[in-house]
């Protein structure tokens, strides 16, 4: 669950579910966003005071790599490959994506490679940077309790976040 301000003094709130619980909390989504709420007491009275601007939107998110290119045409960002939104990389992955897509062009079309093995490096250079992120993304996306290795290294950000004043006692990691 997540809120943040946007504009017009509204407030933009989410809640998320197990992939496996989707099919049944959608047959009640209101009722199920504001069970998940009631894990934030004090949230959950001013949500439930609040006014709904708007109707529930959301979805799960297919989870694919494509091939992103082919004769006059190629793909970057979330069109050559998608991961659930959870860790917020999308922006970041089509920026890097329209880099390594426009070197690669460029290299093509001064004749110093041609198409296909310009573009082919692309993908392999794209799969090669996103992998650990996208499997990263899709263990995080389940919603389970994570592996103890990562909760181990979670918990000594936290720790180390307090250590060097970043979280004040009580405050909680973000």
């Amino acid at each position: 669950m997540a809120a943040w301000p946007t504009n017009d003094d509204l407030t933009v709130v989410i809640a998320g579910w197990p992939y496996a619980e989707f099919e049944a909390n959608k047959k009640d989504i209101e009722g199920n966003f504001l069970k998940t709420y009631d894990l934030a007491p004090a949230f959950a009275e001013r949500l439930r005071a609040g006014t709904r601007e708007t109707r529930f939107v959301g979805t799960a998110v297919p989870n694919f790599f494509r091939k992103p290119y082919g004769p006059g045409w190629a793909l970057v960002g979330d069109a050559a490959y998608n991961k659930d939104f959870i860790t917020a990389q999308g922006i970041h992955d089509a920026f890097r994506d329209a880099e390594f897509c426009v070197t690669a062009l460029h290299e093509a079309f001064s004749g110093a490679r041609s198409f296909e093995v310009a573009m082919a490096d692309y993908q392999a250079r794209r799969d090669t940077q996103v992998l650990p992120m996208y499997e990263f993304t899709t263990e995080l996306a389940t919603l389970e309790p994570p592996p103890p290795e990562l909760q181990q290294l979670l918990g000594s950000y936290v720790g180390q976040s307090r250590r060097n004043g970043r979280l004040r006692p009580g405050q909680r990691a973000e």
